[in-house]
Formats: C-alpha cells, structure tokens, sequence
C-alpha cells in the first residue's frame, strides 16, 4: 500500500470514530499538563506546537496543518500533555477519545504503521532542529528556516522563486530560538542582499538556490554583501571544504 493511500485510509478511519468541531484562531486545542483523553486529527486550518520555557519565553517545535495528527503520544504513553497545540488559523478538528483510538490502534494495523512512520517522522525532524539550533547562529539559523519551509512549502512566485506565507516574526523568532528583535534584523540583512522580499505576513525568496549557495558556504553569513560570488551557476564554484568548521 502507498504512503498515500496508507494515509487516506486511517484518516476514514478515524473519520468513522470521532466528532469534527470548529476552531477559531488562537484557541488552545490542546493544553500542556492537561490528561490525554483524545486524539486529533486536523481537518482544515493551521495550528502550532508550543512549549512554554521556565523562563516565560514560548518555543514553537512544528507547525502543521490539514490531514495531521496531533496528541497521539500523550494518548499512547498515558502522559499529560507535554505542549500547547494553538490555532494559527480558523478550521476544524477531528476529535477522537483516548480509548477509542487505542482499540482502533489494536484492531488495525495500517492505523498503527501510520502513527509509527508519523512518530519517526517528528522525531528525525526535531534532530534536525537541535541540530541547526546546536550547530549555527541565529543570521544562519533563520536564512537556513526560511529556505526549508520555502523548498517543502512555499508558493512559487514569477521569476522562479518562493514565497512563506502566514507566519509572523514572533512565530520565527520563537522557531528559531531567538529574540523578535534580532530577527527582525536577520531580515533586513537579508533584504539588504536581496535574498529576500517582505510583506505582512510574508516572505519572498527571489532565488532560492542562490540563498542555498551562500548557505553552503560555511564562512558566509548574511548583511556582508558578498552575494555577487555566488550568482553564478553551482558548477562554477569550488565546493566547501568539509574538514572546515561550520
């Protein structure tokens, strides 16, 4: 069975043993600490994962959209919920209790190779994460953000490039994990090399495999103005040394 016939089949699945409800912006669906009594399954609309830090600063681990599952890994565990899922737009969720989705789970394989492939998907894309995080600061950390959700999601524009929609800076800032303030200015930098455009809650990259040439180059970071290096085709310049420190 295909990957999206795997999923089209647990999403009727699910469909069959829950009960859909609106959601408005900004409502909380599900509440850290609270006890796992249900799975969701988003129908329409967009929502975020939330952590809320010691210190009050907000992280947001994914964002995620129509066909996801969410609250699977408390439901499974027995676990209270270890983060916030918050609406980022209006929409409407499939809402499936904590026993209901267990028996499903035993009685249906395809559901349990599903919520397997979702759970390791999740866990290789918060590597990657702690992995940027770990690994580079903050100019490239958002250079490097902005070109992934554009590559995985973005619309394309005239001209061959890109464009994210719907996210605000706070969103990126807390993505990221860093202040509004210095991504606000990670952004004017990267307007200043013309890697990117900017509207309300938007973000245009011109030309992506140019911002992923500067990006490969370990050395390189953004507001330097020593793009122009990089605007010729990728056969034209010498690869990265590996052994160099990113």
């Amino acid at each position: 069975m295909t990957e999206d016939r795997l999923a089209d089949q647990v999403r009727t699945l699910l469909r069959n043993s829950g009960r859909p409800r609106p959601f408005r912006r900004g409502e909380v669906l599900i509440a850290e600490g609270a006890p796992s009594d249900e799975v969701l399954l988003i129908e329409t609309g967009k929502v975020k994962v939330v952590l809320h830090g010691p210190n009050g600063a907000d992280s947001i681990l994914g964002f995620y959209g129509a066909g996801e599952l969410m609250g699977e890994m408390g439901v499974m565990g027995d676990r209270p919920r270890s983060a916030d899922v918050i609406a980022r737009t209006p929409g409407i969720a499939l809402h499936v209790d904590a026993h209901t989705f267990r028996t499903l789970l035993r009685d249906h394989p395809p559901l349990s190779a599903y919520v397997t492939d979702v759970l390791s998907k999740r866990l290789f894309q918060a590597d990657q994460r702690q992995r940027l995080h770990a690994s580079f600061e903050v100019s490239v950390r958002v250079a490097k953000q902005l070109l992934s959700w554009a590559q995985s999601s973005g619309e394309p524009v005239d001209g061959g490039g890109l464009r994210v929609k719907g996210l605000t800076q706070l969103e990126i800032a807390q993505f990221v994990t860093a202040s509004a303030k210095t991504v606000d200015h990670v952004l004017k930098q990267l307007r200043s090399d013309k890697l990117l455009e900017t509207g309300r809650r938007s973000y245009v990259l011109p030309d992506p495999p140019l911002l992923e040439r500067c990006l490969a180059d370990p050395e390189w970071r953004p507001g330097r103005g020593d793009v122009s290096r990089f605007s010729g085709r990728p056969d034209n310049f010498a690869q990265p040394d590996s052994t160099r420190a990113c």
